[in-house]
């Protein structure tokens, strides 16, 4: 699994604390709030509100249990691999689609900057004021940037490929969920197969016996008979 992307996507989402709560969480499931809040060196109540920014972003699932005594309830965490790898997908694809569109607009529109003042504008704009700064009166020049084009251009192929990495992953996690649940389903067929043999094992044992029984109860009677008619 490619963790260290995911950490950097929720990383970003989030904040930096986001690393630390995948970790302690990580190939666990139920961690106790109090536990969590212990290893984030944090008081509950920041643990929670942490906890929260994950749940919002559906990317941790929580069960609670009632303290008997005391009446409270305590929170216990676990995170959600497959919802992370589908909420890292959802923001990669946002983020390519946004530099896709900046680069279509920077490819088919003209834009104007003030060197002096360092300060860009679409030429719609440019054109209400003349071609001039604002700030400084100085006449803006042509900004044919190819350099952010191409800058652009690399993130996007960086995006385009961690997001083929993601797809990826889900698709091998869903494989294997797959060959999980025909597992479990040939595992209770197979259950289900040994009860049927062995209620008809139990019910042959029991007609058996209840043969015997009147084998039995009949030879009896005739041991009576016999015993009879000879007096």
């Amino acid at each position: 699994m490619h963790i260290n992307l995911i950490k950097k996507i929720i990383e970003e989402a989030i904040g930096k604390q986001a690393i630390e709560l995948i970790e302690i969480l990580l190939k666990k499931r139920n961690v106790n709030e109090f536990i969590i809040a212990k290893k984030l060196k944090l008081t509950i109540n920041q643990t929670r509100n942490l906890l929260y920014k994950f749940s919002e972003k559906g990317v941790i699932s929580f069960t609670r249990k009632k303290d008997k005594k005391k009446g409270w309830y305590t929170y216990f965490w676990t995170f959600e691999v497959d919802k992370a790898l589908l909420f890292v997908k959802n923001c990669l694809m946002k983020e390519i689609e946004y530099l896709k569109n900046t680069l279509k607009s920077r490819e088919n529109k003209s834009f104007y900057i003030c060197k002096n003042c360092n300060i860009e504008l679409t030429e719609e704009n440019a054109l209400l004021t003349d071609f001039s700064c604002k700030e400084c009166g100085e006449i803006l020049s042509l900004n044919a940037d190819k350099k952010l084009i191409e800058e652009i251009t690399r993130k996007i192929n960086k995006l385009e490929q961690q997001l083929n990495i993601i797809d990826e992953e889900m698709g091998r996690r869903e494989k294997e969920t797959g060959k999980k649940m025909e597992r479990d389903i040939k595992k209770k067929k197979t259950e289900k197969s040994k009860k049927l043999r062995k209620a008809r094992l139990k019910r042959r044992r029991e007609a058996k016996k209840i043969i015997k029984e009147k084998d039995a109860r009949k030879k009896g009677k005739k041991i009576k008979k016999a015993e009879k008619n000879k007096k």
